[in-house]
C-alpha cells in the first residue's frame, strides 16, 4: 500500500513494490472483511458512543415490563365493536402468532379479527395524515 501512496505522491516506488493484481486483491480482502463486520454489527444492534464515557446498558425492571404490557393491553386488545364485517386473510404463521397473543393477553371475548382491527385502527391514527399527504403528491 505504501509503494501505492509513493507512486500516487509521485516518488519512485521501491523494487519491492506488489504488483497491480496483488494490490487489488489485497483490497477486495479488505473491502470483504469490512462488509462482514458491518453484518455483524447490524445483526447486533449497538447503541453508538461518540464520547469516551463508558457504555451504560441498563436492564428493563420487570415494573417497567409490566407498565409496558398494560400499555400494549390498553392500545392492542381492548374488545372492538365492528360492523360490516369484510374478510382479511393471513398466513399461517402469522394468524398463529396473533392467536397466540390473543390467548395469552386478551380477555374472553377477545379474537384474532379484534386485534387486526386494533392494529389497523392504531396504524391510521398514527399515519393517516402523512398518507393523506402522500396521496396529494
Amino acid at each position: 500500500m505504501d509503494a501505492v501512496l509513493q507512486d500516487f505522491l509521485g516518488n519512485k516506488p521501491s523494487m519491492g513494490t506488489p504488483s497491480l493484481e496483488l494490490q487489488l486483491a489485497d483490497t477486495q480482502e479488505q473491502t470483504s472483511k469490512a462488509v462482514q463486520q458491518e453484518t455483524v454489527t447490524v445483526n447486533e444492534p449497538m447503541p453508538e458512543q461518540t464520547d469516551e464515557t463508558p457504555l451504560v446498558v441498563r436492564r428493563i425492571s420487570g415494573k417497567q415490563r409490566r407498565a409496558s404490557l398494560e400499555e400494549y393491553k390498553e392500545t392492542f386488545l381492548p374488545v372492538p365493536s365492528i360492523e360490516d364485517r369484510k374478510p382479511v386473510f393471513l398466513s399461517r404463521s402469522t394468524r398463529d402468532a396473533l392467536d397466540r397473543i390473543v390467548r395469552m393477553f386478551g380477555e374472553r371475548k377477545m379474537s384474532v379479527s379484534g386485534l387486526v382491527e386494533n392494529i389497523a385502527r392504531q396504524h391510521l391514527a398514527t399515519y393517516g395524515e402523512d398518507i393523506e399527504a402522500w396521496r396529494k403528491l
